[in-house]
């Protein structure tokens, strides 16, 4: 079995992921929130496991993975050794 791949979160995507989780608890409490971080932490255990799973990205050399059961999808980037996960957005948003 393949050796699962180390994640590194940039920045930026870290930024979004905090002020997303911050307006998911203050929209919809924190029990939501925490779902959420449940579920960010089974896409990463997919993506360090399996990590070509996503569909290639809209942008060169990047990948999409939508979590489940939320709105949110991680742009990554794969390297030899590790896993960068480049943004976290949610789909709504017209990334481009």
């Amino acid at each position: 079995m393949p050796q699962s791949k180390r994640l590194e979160w940039s920045v930026r995507a870290e930024q979004e992921y905090l002020k997303a989780l911050s307006f998911i608890a203050a929209d919809g409490g924190a029990r939501n929130a925490t779902l959420v971080m449940q579920r960010v932490e089974r896409a990463e255990a997919v993506l360090a496991s399996q990590p070509d799973i996503g569909t290639p990205g809209r942008r060169a050399g990047t990948r999409e993975y939508p979590i489940a059961r939320t709105s949110h999808t991680l742009i990554y980037r794969l390297t030899p050794d590790r896993i960068q996960i480049l943004r976290f957005l949610h789909q709504r948003l017209h990334y481009r």
